[in-house]
């Protein structure tokens, strides 16, 4: 379960770099057939999705060179979401979950 964790990381100055960093370490606590939650203040569901799909081209990239199947590199696949809602200040709240494969 990330609550705002992955939000915190990308106001880093080295965002991108530490957002890398945080998909690689939770890819690996988190156990092949385990669920991911992550709610997020900053992200919509689409974008949270979007970032799940870009981390796993990363790896499928770097795993195909290591002579993978391509159906075997999926690391994390969306799952459901709950609805988004506006908070006070009018900035969605969303909540998504991923299989880890």
């Amino acid at each position: 379960m990330d609550e705002g964790t992955l939000d915190a990381i990308g106001l880093h100055p080295d965002g991108p770099v530490k957002r890398m960093m945080y998909w690689q370490s939770v890819a690996s606590l988190v156990s092949p057939g385990g669920i991911l939650v992550i709610t997020s203040c900053s992200r919509t569901k689409d974008e949270l999705v979007q970032e799940v799909e870009n981390f796993n081209q990363r790896k499928l990239g770097t795993t195909l060179s290591e002579g993978a199947l391509a159906s075997d590199v999926v690391v994390f696949k969306y799952l459901d979401h709950v609805q988004a809602y506006p908070n006070v200040d009018g900035v969605c709240i969303a909540t998504v979950a991923f299989l880890h494969t």
